[in-house]
């Protein structure tokens, strides 16, 4: 009973919070997204220390005034971010807000013309609930994976706020996974993973940051199965207002004979590699309360 009213308060703190910003003009709901992120910094003690953490792994280079900074900065733009959730129409037409360069939707259309679908790894960088909405604005066939959460009725605010930008969610867990995968791709659509989170799902260890951290192998596994061409794709909030979306293909390297384990590590270390030269460009936009580097290879001690 307990666990019920305290999942039932956070579900109406976050209809509370959304209908507030919904209320405010965009700018004003941004500038409050903003103030409201840089408070869950100082609220959240697990949250900041785990931040702080991690950003001191990654930038070793950086002193604690810096790295504090750093995740002020990293709080402030998720919270500007739900606001622009909230306003999503107000940012009509997407495709202006968030920008698809020339080089990369003549990457996209020369894949797509192969009618296989297109594979498309990318990661919690920038307003990645944005970019899926773009990308089905700018005229692709958008699916992506859902992780459901422990209240049905968040999980259910996060689907219709997909379905009305024409993003279709496949969520982990459910029956014929990779196969429904299969299909979109059949389809000729593009099937977006997330890969850079810790997760428990069939992965390798691959470096990221110095350190060898657990990641999907999915992507990889995808693209071998179908033959699918594989690409990265991120986005980054620009100075000058909006976002922009990179997109760049990933052309896979032979693997007949070898290890299709190793294969699979071999692959995702290189969609890894690519994330982190996107997270070094951009370490504001990127979540870094997440625990990425939570499991370890045996042997190896959790991390502090």
């Amino acid at each position: 009973m307990g666990k019920r009213l305290k999942n039932t308060c956070i579900y109406l703190g976050v209809r509370l919070l959304l209908g507030l910003l919904r209320l405010l003009g965009l700018g004003l709901a941004r500038r409050l997204g903003r103030a409201l992120g840089r408070l869950a910094l100082r609220l959240g003690r697990v949250e900041r220390r785990r931040t702080l953490a991690n950003l001191a792994l990654a930038f070793p280079e950086l002193d604690e005034a810096a790295r504090l900074a750093l995740a002020r900065a990293v709080f402030a733009h998720l919270g500007e971010c739900v606001a622009e959730l909230v306003h999503i129409r107000r940012l009509e037409p997407l495709t202006e807000h968030a920008r698809l360069s020339p080089e990369s939707r003549a990457v996209l259309d020369r894949l797509f013309a192969r009618g296989q679908g297109v594979v498309f790894v990318t990661g919690h960088l920038g307003n990645w609930e944005l970019m899926a909405r773009a990308m089905a604005a700018h005229g692709y066939g958008v699916n992506t994976i859902g992780q459901r959460t422990y209240d049905p009725r968040l999980t259910e605010l996060l689907a219709r706020f997909r379905v009305a930008g024409r993003v279709n969610t496949l969520w982990r867990g459910e029956p014929r996974l990779m196969a429904r995968m299969g299909e979109a791709l059949a389809r000729n659509e593009l099937m977006g993973l997330l890969i850079d989170q810790d997760t428990d799902v069939p992965g390798a260890f691959v470096p990221f940051f110095g350190r060898l951290a657990f990641t999907p192998t999915a992507a990889a596994a995808l693209a071998r199965h179908t033959g699918a061409p594989l690409v990265t794709g991120f986005n980054h909030r620009c100075p000058q207002g909006g976002y922009e979306i990179s997109v760049e293909e990933l052309v896979l390297a032979p693997a007949a004979g070898a290890d299709p384990d190793l294969v699979l590590a071999r692959d995702t270390a290189e969609m890894t590699a690519r994330i982190e030269r996107q997270l070094r460009a951009h370490p504001a936009q990127w979540v870094w309360m997440h625990r990425r580097w939570s499991t370890r290879p045996p042997g190896e001690g959790s991390p502090p």
